[in-house]
């Protein structure tokens, strides 16, 4: 499956689903559906936290950091690792439902992941 096919079966099977991103390490996004700036700038902020996650994850011997969630009150975030920096990021509206979100996030991180190893 291809990047765009990927993030396309995440966005139609989360219910609620605002928006979807494959960001690099330094917050570009690699894809994102639909293209909006919104998700740019929200890729860039993210990518900036899962540094300091990351690192501070090493620091303290909890491992690698897998998965994380933000719920803010206009919308929720879904950060899923892949590889080598790089992350997926879903959007979902304030009452989509975060529990699929997360499991489908990360299932299509498992299929994205083989592209960046």
């Amino acid at each position: 499956m291809s990047f765009d096919e990927v993030v396309a079966d995440l966005l139609q099977r989360s219910p609620g689903s605002q928006g979807a991103a494959v960001v690099d390490p330094d917050g570009i996004p690699v894809l994102s559906s639909p293209r909006s700036a919104s998700l740019e700038v929200l890729g860039a902020e993210f990518a900036s936290i899962i540094r300091g996650v990351s690192e501070a994850g090493r620091e303290l011997s909890h491992g690698d950091l897998r998965q994380f969630w933000v719920k803010t009150e206009n919308a929720e975030v879904i950060v899923t690792s892949l590889a080598g920096g790089y992350f997926l990021m879903l959007v979902l509206e304030p009452d989509g439902l975060s529990g699929r979100g997360r499991f489908l996030s990360r299932l299509a991180g498992e299929r994205l992941r083989s592209e960046f190893i």
